[in-house]
C-alpha cells in the first residue's frame, strides 16, 4: 500500500514538472516578444522620437497579465520545490532560477512602460491644473528611475528618460513657483521717506493649498518655505518688534508693515505683541489649510520658530525685565500677557505644547532679573570707562573723623592724621564714576534675596577687574604717548585700589549673612590695581628716558672720543633733554602725588645725568677748550635742573648722582692741586662720588704727562 502511494505522488509530481517547465517556456516567449515591442516604441520615443501609433495601453495590459501569471507559477514551483525529494531538486531549481530570470525581465518592461504612461499622464494633468496629480506622478517617476530592484540605469534608454523626467520636473516648478507669486505676492513701496511692505494672499478659490500640497510631494516645499520665512523675518517680523512701525490690513486680504522711523524702538511689549497678534491672524486666516497631514503653520514653524523666539525675546520680551527690586513686584501683568500670546500662538498651531519658549523664558523671574540687573551694570561700567581719561578732578586727603569706639578698638599709640589718606593728587572723573557703581552695587546687594546679592557683589568685583584690564586696552595709544594719561591712570588705579580696602568695612553690618560665608573682600583686586598702576606708569618713564637717551646718543658728546670738541648743535641738545624734563614738570606735577612726582621725574632726570657723566668720562683726551665748553654745559644742567622739582633744594635728595655731577665740574675746571686736595686720601668729596681709578682716566685726560701728574696718580689710590 505504502508503495503504491508513493508511486502515486511520484508520477503526480513529475506530471507538475512537466507542466511547469511548459508553462515557463510559453511565458517566456511571451516575455521576449513584450520585451522587444516594448523596446522597439521606447526607442521610436525616447531614443529617435519617431512618431508610432498609439499602442501602449495594449502593451501595459500585456504586461500587468504576465505579472499575475508569474506570481502563480512563482508560487506553484516553491510549493512544488517543498514536496519534491532531494533527487529531483536540481530540476526544479532550474525551473526556479529560469523564472526569476524571466521575472526580472518583465519587470524591467513593465517599469518603462509604467513611466511612459507617467510622462503623459504629467502632459495632460499639466493642461488641466490639476497640481496634486501631477506632483504625485513626477514622485512616482522618480521613484521607478531610482529603483534599485529594477535597476534601469544600465539601459542605454535611461538617460534620455532621465532628462525627460528633469525637463518635466523643471517646468512643473516653474509653473508652481509663479502660481505661487501669483496667490502670494510682496511689494515694497517708497513715500514721503516711509518704507510700505505689502503681503498679499489671494486665496478665494483656494487653488494655492493645491500648489502648496504639490510643492510637498516634489520635494519643493522646504526651499518655498524657507524664501517666505526670509520674507517674513525681514520685512514684517524685525520692524515689529524693533523699529517704530505702522500695521494694518487692507481689504482682508493684504497686510501691510509701514516703517515710521528705524531708528526708534516700539514705545511698549503691548503694541509689538498686538502687531505680532494682527500678523499671525492675518496667516491663519489665509493660510490655514492643511498640507499632507500638518497645517501650513505648523510646517513653517520649522523654518521660522528659532529666529522669531530668538529676536522676540532678545529685542523686546527681554526689556520687560525689570531692573531694579521695587519694580519686580509688578512684573506679573507682563507675564500674564506674554504668556496670553503664546496661548495663541499654540491655538493656531504654530508652536506645540513642548515648544512654549515665552513661559520658558519668564518662569524664572529673579534669574532673569538679576541677569539683566548685572548685565546693565557691566554696560554702565563700560561706558564710563570709555571715558576721556584727562577730564579729572583734584581729591584732597580728608579729614579723620571716624568713631573707632564703635568697634571696640584700643588704641595703643596716637595714628598721625595722615594715617590711611591718599595724598592729594588728581584723577579721572570716571574714576570716582566707577567708585560710585560700586557703591550703588553694594547698595543693592543689602536689600536683595541672597542669590541677587552674591551675583551682584562679584558683579561689583568684576566691574574693578574689567577696569585694570579694559582702560589700558581702549585707551592704548593715550597711554603710549600722552604722558599726563598714564599718570592720571596711575592715580586713578591707587585711587580704586585705597577706596577698595575700606569699602568691605563700610557695609559690614548692612550685607546680608550670606555674603558672610562667600570671602567678601577687594583685597586681591587692590593688590591688582596696585600692579597695573605701577606697570604702566614705569613703562611710560623708561619711553621718556628712551627719549633722553636719544636726544644725547645723536649729540656730539657721543663722539668726543673720536674727535675731542664739541659741535654748536651740543648746547642745543642738551637743553632740548631739559626742556623735555620741562615739559614733563607742566603735566605731571599738578596730576601726581608731589612725593611720586619728585620721585619719577627725578629718576629720569638721575638717567640723563649718570649719561652725561658717563660720556664724558670716557673720553680719553680732553683738551682745555673741551674742557672748558663742558663746564658751561653741564653749569648749565645744573642751575634749570632744579627747576623742575617744587622745592629746588631738594635736588640732590631725588638725584642720586648730583653731587658726582658737581664734582665733575669742579675736576673738569681745577688744577692737579686743587684735585688732590678735594681727593684728601680717599677722604674728600671727590673720593666719595669717583673711584681711584675713574679720578686717574680724568686727570690722564686733562693734563699732559708730567711729573706732577705722574706723582699725583702715584698718590692716588
Amino acid at each position: 500500500m505504502t508503495s503504491f502511494v508513493a508511486d502515486v505522488l511520484l508520477t503526480a509530481g513529475n506530471l507538475e514538472k512537466i507542466e511547469l517547465t511548459e508553462k515557463i517556456t510559453e511565458i517566456e516567449k511571451k516575455i521576449t516578444k513584450l520585451k522587444d515591442e516594448v523596446k522597439e516604441f521606447m526607442d521610436d520615443n525616447y531614443v529617435e522620437f519617431v512618431p508610432r501609433l498609439k499602442k501602449d495601453k495594449a502593451m501595459v495590459r500585456d504586461a500587468e497579465k504576465l505579472i499575475d501569471e508569474m506570481k502563480i507559477l512563482e508560487k506553484r514551483v516553491d510549493e512544488q520545490m517543498k514536496l519534491e525529494l532531494s533527487g529531483s531538486k536540481k530540476e526544479l531549481q532550474d525551473l526556479s532560477d529560469a523564472l526569476h530570470e524571466s521575472h526580472t525581465s518583465l519587470q524591467v518592461s513593465s517599469c518603462l512602460l509604467k513611466l511612459n504612461d507617467c510622462i503623459k499622464s504629467v502632459e495632460k494633468l499639466q493642461q488641466e491644473r490639476r497640481y496634486i496629480e501631477t506632483a504625485k506622478t513626477l514622485h512616482q517617476m522618480h521613484i521607478y528611475l531610482s529603483d534599485s530592484s529594477v535597476n534601469l540605469q544600465n539601459l542605454d534608454i535611461y538617460t534620455n528618460l532621465e532628462n525627460e523626467y528633469v525637463t518635466l520636473y523643471s517646468a512643473f516648478v516653474t509653473e508652481i513657483t509663479m502660481k505661487c507669486q501669483e496667490f502670494i505676492s510682496w511689494r515694497e513701496e517708497m513715500q514721503k521717506n516711509e518704507l510700505t511692505v505689502t503681503l498679499t494672499v489671494e486665496n478665494e478659490n483656494r487653488e494655492i493649498q493645491d500648489i502648496i500640497l504639490a510643492s510637498y510631494y516634489i520635494d519643493y516645499l522646504s526651499r518655498y518655505l524657507h524664501a517666505f520665512t526670509t520674507n517674513l523675518l525681514k520685512h514684517f517680523i524685525n520692524p515689529i518688534i524693533s523699529q517704530n512701525c505702522l500695521v494694518y490690513v487692507v481689504q482682508e486680504k493684504a497686510f501691510n508693515v509701514r516703517i515710521v522711523n528705524k531708528t526708534e524702538t516700539p514705545s511698549d511689549y503691548k503694541n509689538v505683541l498686538y502687531n505680532l497678534r494682527l500678523l499671525f491672524t492675518f496667516l491663519n486666516q489665509h493660510l490655514n489649510f492643511d498640507v499632507a497631514g500638518k497645517s501650513f503653520l505648523a510646517r513653517l514653524r520649522v523654518y521660522l520658530l528659532d529666529d522669531f523666539s530668538q529676536v522676540l525675546i532678545k529685542n523686546c520680551i527681554a526689556n520687560t525685565i525689570p531692573n531694579s527690586s521695587s519694580k519686580l513686584h509688578s512684573f506679573h501683568p507682563v507675564v500674564e500677557d506674554i504668556n496670553e500670546f503664546q496661548d495663541y500662538l499654540l491655538q493656531i498651531g504654530f508652536i506645540s505644547k513642548d515648544q512654549c519658549f515665552l513661559s520658558d523664558y519668564t518662569k524664572d523671574i529673579d534669574t532673569l532679573f538679576i541677569n539683566k540687573i548685572c548685565e546693565g551694570l557691566l554696560v554702565r561700567a563700560r561706558d564710563i570707562m570709555k571715558k576721556d581719561l584727562h577730564d579729572s578732578i583734584l581729591i584732597e586727603p580728608e579729614e579723620l573723623s571716624c568713631d573707632l569706639s564703635q568697634n571696640d578698638l584700643k588704641l595703643s599709640r596716637k595714628l598721625s592724621e595722615h594715617t590711611f589718606q591718599l595724598p592729594a593728587c588728581k584723577i579721572s572723573k570716571s574714576a570716582q564714576e566707577i567708585l560710585q557703581l560700586g557703591r550703588e552695587i553694594l547698595d543693592e546687594t543689602c536689600k536683595s534675596t541672597d542669590e541677587c546679592a552674591i551675583r551682584l557683589f562679584y558683579t561689583s568685583r568684576n566691574i574693578f577687574e574689567m577696569y585694570a584690564g579694559l582702560i589700558p586696552e581702549y585707551h592704548k595709544k593715550l597711554l603710549e604717548t600722552v604722558p599726563q594719561q598714564v599718570a592720571l591712570f596711575h592715580n586713578n588705579c591707587m585711587y580704586l585700589a585705597h577706596k577698595l580696602l575700606t569699602l568691605t568695612n563700610e557695609y559690614e553690618f548692612k550685607l546680608l549673612p550670606i555674603l558672610k560665608k562667600h570671602n567678601v573682600t577687594y583685597a586681591d583686586q587692590t593688590l591688582m590695581l596696585r600692579k597695573v598702576a605701577c606697570e604702566h606708569f614705569l613703562n611710560h618713564m623708561k619711553i621718556q628716558r628712551d627719549i633722553i637717551f636719544d636726544i644725547l646718543r645723536k649729540s656730539a658728546l657721543a663722539t668726543m672720543k673720536q674727535s675731542p670738541n664739541l659741535s654748536q648743535d651740543t648746547k642745543r641738545d642738551v637743553q632740548q633733554c631739559l626742556r623735555q624734563l620741562d615739559h614733563l614738570k607742566a603735566v605731571w606735577i599738578d596730576v601726581l602725588p608731589e612725593n611720586n612726582y619728585c620721585r619719577a621725574i627725578g629718576h629720569i632726570a638721575n638717567s640723563m645725568v649718570e649719561d652725561l657723566i658717563a660720556k664724558i668720562t670716557a673720553v680719553e683726551d680732553i683738551p682745555a677748550d673741551l674742557a672748558t665748553d663742558l663746564v658751561t654745559l653741564l653749569n648749565n644742567v645744573v642751575q634749570e635742573t632744579p627747576t623742575i622739582f617744587p622745592q629746588p633744594e631738594t635736588v640732590q635728595r631725588y638725584i642720586r648722582t648730583w653731587r658726582k655731577l658737581l664734582e665733575l665740574i669742579i675736576v673738569l675746571g681745577a688744577s692737579l692741586a686743587e684735585i688732590e686736595k678735594r681727593w684728601a686720601n680717599s677722604q674728600g668729596p671727590l673720593a666719595h662720588e669717583f673711584t681711584a681709578d675713574q679720578v686717574k682716566r680724568l686727570i690722564r685726560a686733562l693734563f699732559q704727562n708730567t711729573e706732577r701728574r705722574s706723582a699725583l696718580l702715584m698718590r692716588i689710590k
